[in-house]
């Protein structure tokens, strides 16, 4: 049996990187990954496609959205559609899951509580469940074991496997394990992972089916599954129109900008029209080093958003600024501890910090 297991498509993002322009083609482009995802499902000749939450980005959606939604389900009648609300788009009176008219082919579970749809004709049971609010503390999977009856088993889940105290349905591989499933087609988790096993039970993270920033690198899709009651195997579908992407340039040495362009421009060559790219300038530099975010852009001219992020620090002689009794030592040494962070977040402002600083000591001008 054939089928499609995706999560996370998020339709209608807000797309906050984006201007408002930007954000409504991109809302535009997930619509057209789901129709793209459909067309493939078609060709493999699917006969089950899992939507493992998160459908919707949020519980209003637009007409649009609404309108291929049906428009494209009701394409493939001969597919069975099955559907588990997620933390963003949970179950109520109010959601498009209650509102929108389904065609009949398409199942939705609608509590918290783990039901099951059975398809004899194609020797598979659905389990699932639904959000009904954006949380939700405990796992509907805990003591619970599917049906073994010869059926193929495949369980439908928004849920958490990183935290055992996330608020999203914390899941363990041990009630993975114990729920004797033949595949766990997992949603909530934006990054795929590899088809794993607890016991005899397979599960795997899909992940989301577009990008929608830099926490969310590469290109994104679907699988494509084929199962028996002995085999799972499983294929990445390539769907994402679009890719976010970080690339780091160690540009140690740099005494001005031409200095490190050649760098810059060889390791961003690979990256084109498709891609939204940060830029992490790395390495020690003259303190008289400056980036020109307008010089940049114009020798890494092919992906559509530029962004860098100057992560340089000063060429300073680090062990006499520790034992420095002016001003210059007392302020590297104050920063040194969150220079050293493992936090990348207040490492970043650390070093941000150190540069500017040290220019401002120097009287120099901070661009």
């Amino acid at each position: 049996m054939k089928f499609i297991h995706c999560a996370d498509l998020h339709l209608d993002s807000v797309f906050s990187l984006s201007s408002h322009t930007q954000a409504k083609a991109r809302r535009a482009e997930l619509r057209s990954d789901f129709s793209a995802l459909i067309e493939y499902a078609k060709k493999e000749e699917c006969e089950l496609f899992i939507i493992s939450g998160d459908l919707f980005d949020d519980t209003s959606i637009t007409k649009d959205t609404s309108e291929m939604l049906i428009r494209e389900i009701s394409s493939f009648p001969g597919c069975r559609f099955v559907i588990t609300p997620g933390n963003h788009d949970p179950y109520h009176s109010g959601s498009p899951y209650a509102l929108l008219d389904f065609p009949e082919n398409v199942h939705i579970f609608k509590n918290e509580n783990i039901e099951y749809v059975e398809y004899p004709e194609i020797n598979t049971r659905v389990y699932g469940y639904a959000f009904t609010s954006e949380t939700m503390i405990k796992s509907p999977l805990s003591g619970f074991c599917a049906k073994e009856d010869g059926m193929i088993n495949i369980l439908a889940a928004h849920a958490d496997l990183l935290s055992p105290i996330s608020p999203y349905c914390p899941m363990s591989e041990n009630e993975i394990k114990s729920s004797k499933m033949d595949y766990v087609a997992l949603g909530h988790v934006h990054k795929a992972s590899e088809l794993k096993y607890a016991g005899k039970t397979a599960y795997a993270y899909c992940g989301c089916i577009e990008g929608r920033g830099f926490d969310e690198t590469g290109y994104k899709g679907a699988f494509l599954g084929e199962i028996t009651k002995e085999s799972l195997e499983l294929k990445t579908v390539k769907i994402s129109k679009k890719r976010f992407e970080i690339v780091k340039c160690d540009i140690t040495g740099a005494v001005s900008f031409k200095d490190a362009s050649k760098i810059i421009s060889e390791n961003c060559a690979p990256y084109g029209s498709d891609t939204a790219l940060r830029i992490v300038l790395e390495g020690m530099t003259s303190d008289e080093f400056s980036v020109d975010e307008n010089e940049v852009r114009q020798i890494v001219s092919k992906p559509y958003y530029v962004e860098i992020k100057d992560n340089t620090l000063p060429l300073l002689d680090a062990g006499y600024l520790e034992k420095d009794n002016t001003i210059t030592g007392a302020f590297y040494r104050r920063l040194l501890p969150k220079i050293k962070s493992e936090n990348e977040k207040e490492r970043e402002n650390a070093i941000l910090a150190l540069k500017y600083g040290l220019k401002a000591i120097s009287g120099r001008e901070i661009d």
